[in-house]
């Protein structure tokens, strides 16, 4: 069943690419781009392909507010998708990695894109995992391109493969190669390949290109034009967007090699050395699951995902720390990493997190003689003081602690403190001290990683490196927003404020006795005022009834309106609300939706009533995410549902709100059950079609027959043909 469905969904979506998409122009001006979004055949990681194709559409929306540019995507094989851009038919395909297999297409560069590679052999071969025992020998193909090459070699070398490796000019001739068995494997972004070939493996994310043609020479000149813009006036922009898109990309197909599980699961317990506590970074208690803080909150989720366990240790300066990892003492080290004053023999991990650092100045702005450019870094990470001052050329000198950083700037000894944020956060160092201020745009940014102890050997390196890799950057977010969280407690305010305390108690007794003396005048009032409060009373009990009457008749009714199982409107409550509602308009536009569920039925018999109520559940949300609050969102019955927008409309802006329609019926899901659904939605518009409901309503309702007798998963406008 699983084949058919497949089948019939794949023949649908190349019938859509038979559909001509031709670029507008609105009334306004605006141009719409019509870009390709290469999708390789099979299932090789659907959501790191997301991801990628999210990193391209984010890095466009900002170009278009340099361009006003529009934009409508199709997806497809590249092949597909590169015969449509020769014919016109569209302005950019992505990602397309450069070469010979490029063909007449002219490749872009500028344009931050990234693809996917993977392994493939031949499909008739029978299935086996793929180890250093029986790939040794081998000799496996890839299309010519120095970061193919890179990435392919390092991906060997990392699993210990010993293996030939053959460049091809042609895909085509590589994939001959492949069944006449002059090679056993061929590593590809998967544009080439097709489904003869078995999926071995995702390997890398490497960068990628944007194709077009030669006549659109114009249009490339415009783009490269918007990317020096961004790159000039927002240079953060595209580090946040690989950020937010790239890493999880790479988080779904990086994983341990099964050297590396080996070594997991033989290694002892790894000892982690800390410098005095420093909350909310760290707050060693003995055990790991005793002690708290941000790092040790690291700690623990690396320990889940990676099956490594942990102990933790403590140092009295920055120069134990380094002794006990060169002596063997200690396995592990946070530490902020600067080239040429660390121990190079030791090795480090890649910057698994960038500490924010304040800089906090006197108001006055006055320094003592003796303090003129130096500032105080209180201790916490061997390396960090020389990373701060190496980055903005100061002279630094470390304290204990943060207190005693502030002070020292605060009596005039300093000209600034340079504190972690996140301290300043949580410890809210800056409430009592009225004479220092942050400055706000001079923080630094202090890369940390984990130094390795020389005496461990180098698997351990790799294997840190690619579980930090793994971890989610959101759960690391929120345990940093989580250890943030300012801190306040009577034992606390009295330890760290005790002057300031005092001089509270003190405000806090002249209160009560304020208090008290207030009470003794209230109870004297208090018979003069009985008889008044009385009525008071009365009178707030009758408007209390008659609130709760009118909530009363509210609810009943918004409950004889509303559809039980989605929260949104029912039959007879949509009804109503369209018609009043296009009442009111008095020749304004308007846009009426009718959304069948394809496939919900084959859903529903199959996995039962329940993941079918969770499929209405979640495509009504989808609804009420697509549509602004104000519209009119019902659902008629069964798998049908309704919606009334309104508002100057174009065919283009109802359009697009259709095409999401589509894209959330398409992108359904129930945990845990393989679902595959799409929508039919006809359209009518005010007052082209119509100025009544009823008008409107068998419109669109013909307009739905069309689109369902025509294949589904499309939606047509009135007697327009069917888009998909």
């Amino acid at each position: 069943m699983k084949k058919i469905v497949s089948a019939l969904l794949s023949f649908l979506f190349i019938f859509s690419l038979c559909v001509p998409v031709r670029a507008e122009e609105t009334p306004d001006g605006v141009r719409t781009i019509r870009v390709g979004l290469v999708k390789p055949v099979g299932q090789q990681n659907d959501f790191a392909y997301q991801m990628l194709a999210s990193y391209l559409c984010g890095y466009l929306d900002e170009v278009s507010k340099q361009t006003h540019w529009q934009y409508s995507y199709v997806t497809g094989s590249y092949r597909e998708c590169r015969e449509r851009l020769l014919r016109g038919e569209l302005d950019f395909v992505a990602p397309v990695q450069s070469g010979q297999a490029a063909g007449d297409g002219t490749v872009m560069t500028g344009v931050p894109c990234c693809t996917l590679l993977h392994l493939y052999r031949r499909g008739d071969e029978p299935r086996r995992p793929m180890t250093p025992e029986t790939v040794n020998g081998a000799v496996i193909g890839f299309l010519e391109n120095e970061e193919n090459r890179t990435a392919l070699s390092y991906y060997l070398e990392k699993n210990g493969w010993q293996v030939e490796l053959r460049a091809f000019q042609d895909p085509s001739v590589m994939l001959a190669a492949l069944y006449n068995r002059e090679i056993n494997a061929v590593c590809d972004d998967g544009s080439h390949v097709t489904d003869d070939e078995r999926h071995v493996v995702s390997f890398a994310v490497v960068s990628a290109k944007l194709m077009t043609t030669p006549d659109k020479a114009a249009l490339s000149e415009e783009l490269t034009g918007a990317l020096l813009a961004i790159d000039t006036l927002n240079p953060g922009f595209v580090t946040n967007l690989k950020a937010e898109y790239i890493d999880r990309a790479l988080q779904t197909i990086v994983h341990p090699t099964e050297t590396e599980r080996q070594f997991i699961e033989n290694i002892e317990e790894l000892r982690v050395v800390f410098l005095p506590n420093f909350a909310p970074l760290y707050d060693v208690k003995g055990k790991l699951e005793d002690s708290e803080g941000l790092y040790i909150d690291f700690l623990k989720l690396l320990s889940n995902i990676s099956g490594m366990h942990f102990s933790l240790l403590r140092a009295a300066s920055e120069e134990e720390v380094w002794q006990m990892l060169d002596d063997g003492r200690a396995d592990l080290a946070f530490v902020a990493y600067q080239n040429g004053r660390a121990p190079m023999k030791m090795r480090f991990t890649g910057d698994f997190r960038k500490e924010e650092y304040s800089v906090v100045r006197r108001r006055d702005g006055a320094v003592e003689k003796g303090g003129k450019g130096v500032v105080a870094v209180p201790s916490g990470f061997p390396g960090a003081a020389q990373v701060i001052g190496q980055r903005r050329r100061w002279r630094t000198r470390t304290f204990a602690t943060v207190d005693e950083c502030l002070d020292a700037v605060a009596t005039g000894a300093y000209e600034a403190a340079v504190i972690p944020s996140i301290y300043l956060r949580r410890e809210n160092s800056l409430v009592l001290r009225s004479d220092l201020e942050e400055v706000n745009g001079e923080e630094v940014l202090v890369p940390l990683s984990l130094a390795i102890s020389p005496r461990q050997p180098q698997i351990l390196q790799s294997v840190l490196d690619t579980e930090i890799l793994r971890m989610n950057k959101v759960e690391l977010a929120r345990l940093a927003q989580e250890n943030a969280t300012p801190h306040f407690s009577l034992e606390y305010l009295l330890h760290r404020y005790p002057l300031q305390m005092a001089l509270l108690l003190c405000l806090l007794i002249a209160g009560v006795a304020a208090t008290v003396f207030s009470l003794y005048r209230s109870r004297l009032q208090k018979k003069q005022n009985q008889v008044l409060q009385q009525k008071n009373r009365e009178l707030e009990a009758a408007l209390a009834n008659v609130e709760a009457m009118r909530i009363s008749r509210d609810g009943y009714k918004l409950d004889s309106e509303t559809d039980k199982l989605t929260a949104a409107f029912n039959k007879a409550g949509f009804e109503y609300r369209a018609r009043e509602q296009l009442s009111t308009l008095s020749g304004k536009g308007a846009a009426l939706y009718i959304i069948d569920l394809d496939h919900f039925k084959e859903a529903n018999d199959t996995y039962g009533h329940q993941c079918g109520d969770e499929i209405l559940q979640n495509f009504a949300k989808a609804l009420k995410f697509v549509f602004r609050q104000s519209d009119c969102v019902g659902r008629f019955g069964g798998d049908e549902f309704m919606v009334l927008i309104e508002g100057a409309l174009t065919r283009e802006v109802v359009g697009r709100k259709a095409m999401h329609i589509l894209e959330a019926a398409r992108t359904l899901g129930v945990e845990g059950k393989d679902i595959h659904v799409t929508a039919s939605v006809g359209i009518s518009i005010m007052p082209e079609h119509g100025t009544v409901y009823d008008e409107l309503f068998k419109v669109a309702d013909k307009a739905l027959y069309r689109v369902k007798s025509e294949g589904r998963d499309g939606y047509s406008i009135a007697s327009e043909d069917v888009v998909r």
